[in-house]
This record gives C-alpha cells, structure tokens and sequence, in this order.
C-alpha cells in the first residue's frame, strides 16, 4: 500500500456481502465516493455463474471473489466460505472500516471487525420478513446492528420497524436514499415525442412490471412502446417472451421491445436517456412484504429514471405520491388496472409540454438534492473522522 505525501497509508474500507456488489447501486456509489476520496477499497463478492452485472472500474476499487455459485441461492458450505475468506481478507489488509451489507453479511462483517479491530458500518438493503431468518443469521443480524457504529437504511419507514426489532440506538442510524450520482446525469436521447416510449430497467418480474403495462400498450395502438432493459430475477423465467406475445397479431410494428441485460450501470441509463416515460410500478398491497410496502427511497428506478431525463409513472401509493408526483415529477396509476395504466400513457401524449416540465423538475432536483454524493456526504465525514481511523 503506497503512502501519501504525508508518508501515512491512505484508509482501508472492505465491503462484504455474501452476493455479488454489481447488484446494488448504492454500494457502487458508496465505494466510488471513497476511492475518489483517497480511500483504498477492497470488496468480497460472492458471485452467481455467468452474471451479466459488473462494477465500474476505478484503480482504488479491487474486487476479490470467492468461487462462483450455480444459483442465487446461498448454501450453507458457499456462506461458510465466504465467511473464512472474509476473516482471512481482513486480517491481510487490516481494515480501518468494515462495511456489512445485508443479513447475510452481518456476520463475515462482525468477524472480519473484530478480528482487526475496525470500525463496523452495517447497511440493510433488503430487510428479512420476521421470522423468516434462520436463527443464527438472525442473531448475528442483531448483534452486528448493535455492534456498528452506523447503521444504514434507504427507508426510514423500513428503518424503524428492524430498529424496533433489532434495538440498536438512533444516533447510530443514518437514511441513505438509493439515489444516483450526480455525475450520472446524462442528456436526454430521445429524437420525438411519437411514439411516446416507456421504459424499464432491472429485475423484470410479474410484481415489477405487471402484464397489464403489455395490454395498455397493445390498446393504445402504435402510440405507445416499451422498451425493458434487465433481466428475469429468479422465479420469473420467461416472463419476458410471455409479455412481448401480446404482440401477436401486431405485425406491422412492434410494440415492446428486449434489449437484454446491460453490464454497466452507466449502458442502462444511457438507454433509459432513449425514452420519454420511466416506468417505477409495485402492487398496491404487498401484504407482509416489509421492502415492497416501504419501497419509496428504497428503489433506484425512479430516481434513476429522473436523472436520465424521463418523467414517471409511479403506483399510486401515499408514499409514492407524495415523493414523485405531488412535486410535478410524474402521474399515479393503479399497475393492476388497464384503464388507469391507458388514462395516465393518454395524458403523457397529449400534454407532451407537460411531461418536458416533470423531466426538467427532476433532472434539476437530482442535481440539487437526490444525489448520493449529497445522501452519502454525513456517512463519510463520520468515517473520515479521526475518532474513527485509530491509526
């Protein structure tokens, strides 16, 4: 490890989560603002075979892999692994911070803390279903959270009901909305307004993006494309040949459009640039689904389609409404019902005036306020601290 001119090591941050980091924009945002920050950052990751999703390169960013997994499912022989190479890692690169992602990171990152005595940061994404955790998991789930110093969520919905679980104090915890850079604004690409062309990027399934989007689209009759960019999350194999067979029958244009799955977070926002309209839609009741009742901060898309110059279609949901309609950023619908899904593409084509005022609205406020360099700014002041970096 090269020194600065001061002739000190510049601070060590390793981030561990039993998965692949490629999947989760904030952790990509968290570790670029480090590594331009002077920080040496170093990641483990637990990848799937053949996964498309890759992190940007930067030459203070090194990523260690265990072995490739066949699935997304975690067996136990995978987590003990990663687990040993997680203490191992540590323990070469002495850490200054240790950042644990995820109930299934909780416990290689309080090993791996311990271990070098390094400051423990602890971010949810994705918080369990109650009950749902095996029970070691979630021991050291609720350990690691007391244990940290800070304690990140996306939600602050989300972030109350695991603090009412998992006890950990409020001075730890930090809301950190999964918004994008500001650097990744990019211009709109979109030629004409004719057809109006929604989009969609990410895990594609029925929840996500609801067969009825496919139906409001045939019904409108060559005015309307859409356009998915992603892939099929587990469970949903086929989903998106079942979504484009609407098209039977259409045969002089098509409708919906497959343009796979992109590697870089950057090649999806430059093809959302290519749109008018960016599709962020969940079930309006998502029953004891803790992440899907609390989504709004939580899910990247609308802040992702903003910054790419599209106005929003959200579900209409109080949350949603208040954070991204109410502003002037987009419309509510109702994902499950085609009339509601055609009244809000009918207006985004005839007031194209209108749908340009929510694209500037938003493109100006990611800019200003819901960027994560700004969202990200107290956590790393925390970790830059020199009450934090005992060396």
């Amino acid at each position: 490890m090269e020194a600065d001119s001061s002739g000190l090591s510049p601070p060590r941050i390793l981030f561990l989560q039993a998965t692949d980091p490629a999947n989760y924009p904030p952790l990509m945002h968290a570790s670029m603002l480090m590594a331009e920050a002077g920080w040496e950052v170093t990641f483990l990751s637990a990848p799937v075979f053949d996964w498309p999703i890759a992190l940007p390169s930067h030459p203070h960013v090194n990523v260690r892999t265990i072995r490739p997994r066949p699935s997304h499912v975690m067996r136990s022989f995978d987590y003990a692994l990663y687990t040993a190479n997680s203490a191992k890692l540590a323990l070469r690169l002495r850490p200054d911070v240790v950042y644990a992602s995820d109930s299934l990171g909780a416990g290689p990152g309080l090993l791996a803390a311990s271990l070098v005595g390094a400051v423990l940061v602890y971010h949810e994404h994705d918080s369990p279903r109650l009950g749902s955790l095996n029970r070691i998991v979630a021991q050291l789930r609720k350990t690691t959270a007391r244990s940290a110093r800070l304690v990140v969520f996306p939600n602050e919905a989300r972030a109350r009901l695991a603090q009412s679980e998992l006890a950990f104090s409020d001075d730890k915890l930090r809301i950190v909305w999964n918004v994008p850079r500001r650097q990744e604004i990019v211009p709109s690409a979109a030629t004409t307004d004719s057809p109006l062309i929604i989009y969609y990027h990410g895990g594609i399934t029925p929840e996500r993006l609801p067969e009825t989007v496919a139906l409001a689209v045939r019904r409108m009759a060559g005015r309307v494309l859409l356009r998915i960019a992603g892939y099929e999350a587990p469970g949903a194999h086929g989903y998106v040949k079942h979504l484009m067979g609407y098209q039977d029958g259409a045969k002089e244009q098509v409708l919906i459009e497959y343009v796979g799955s992109l590697p870089q977070r950057a090649d999806l926002l430059a093809e959302a640039a290519r749109a008018h309209v960016g599709l962020s839609l969940i079930p309006l009741n998502s029953g004891d689904d803790i992440n899907m009742s609390h989504m709004a901060g939580a899910s990247n898309k609308p802040f992702d389609y903003m910054a790419a110059g599209l106005a929003l279609l959200v579900s209409d949901l109080p949350d949603w409404t208040r954070m991204f309609v109410e502003p002037g950023f987009g419309l509510a619908c109702d994902p499950a019902d085609l009339d509601s899904l055609s009244v809000a593409l009918t207006w985004f084509i005839d007031h194209p005036e209108g749908r340009r005022a929510m694209v500037a609205r938003a493109r100006n406020k990611i800019e200003a306020e819901w960027n994560y360099d700004k969202q990200f700014r107290d956590v790393l002041k925390y970790l830059e601290s020199a009450q934090t970096i005992a060396k």
